[in-house]
């Protein structure tokens, strides 16, 4: 991606996903606009992030009367991107920021993003702190309800969280607030 800002303008299709199994995935948002096709790279722990200010931003737009799902009978099939939504991408990296934003006086979402840049210093990388965001794309309010929804299947079909130390459990799960000697049982 060029440091050039890049007004993705309006989407026609946006969407999440995970790629992979449980423990091992990769997570996406994608988008397809008359500009072109997008896919930003996500680490798990930001796309919860987004979901939850998506979530916020409806309830707070909607003066807290916004539906939301809390449980269901059976697994809901987890959203991915169509089957015509190109493997190469006209623009694609992995989200080092994002920012969103809601402008009432149209009723639309914009999310801006930045890439993640590394910066090594004495053979250790860190992220590059600076809040840039090159690329943005707006979408509506039906759009904002069902990316929040396609994200809120997604973190739910993952590895069962510790209810102690809030990290994901596995075979070896060793929880921190138990000194390690406890290891929490998956459900």
């Amino acid at each position: 991606m060029s440091e050039d800002q890049i007004d993705f303008g309006r989407a026609q299709l946006l969407g999440a996903e995970a790629i992979g199994e449980p423990g091992n995935r990769r997570f996406r948002i994608y988008a397809r606009s008359l500009r072109g096709s997008a896919s930003l790279w996500l680490e798990r722990e930001q796309l919860d992030a987004l979901g939850q200010a998506l979530e916020q931003l409806i309830a707070r737009i909607t003066s807290g009367m916004a539906l939301r799902i809390e449980a269901v009978a059976k697994a809901l099939k987890l959203p991915s991107a169509p089957a015509d939504f190109p493997e190469e991408p006209d623009i694609e990296f992995a989200v080092g920021n994002m920012q969103i934003g809601y402008d009432e006086s149209v009723d639309r979402t914009t999310l801006r993003a930045g890439p993640l840049i590394l910066i090594e210093r004495d053979g250790e990388y860190f992220a590059q702190e600076d809040a840039e965001f090159p690329f943005s794309v707006y979408f509506s309010r039906a759009q904002t309800e069902q990316l929040a929804q396609h994200i809120r299947g997604i973190i739910a079909s993952g590895r069962p969280r510790c209810p102690f130390c809030n990290r994901p459990m596995g075979p070896n799960h060793m929880c921190e607030k138990q000194n390690g000697f406890h290891p929490a049982a998956l459900n």
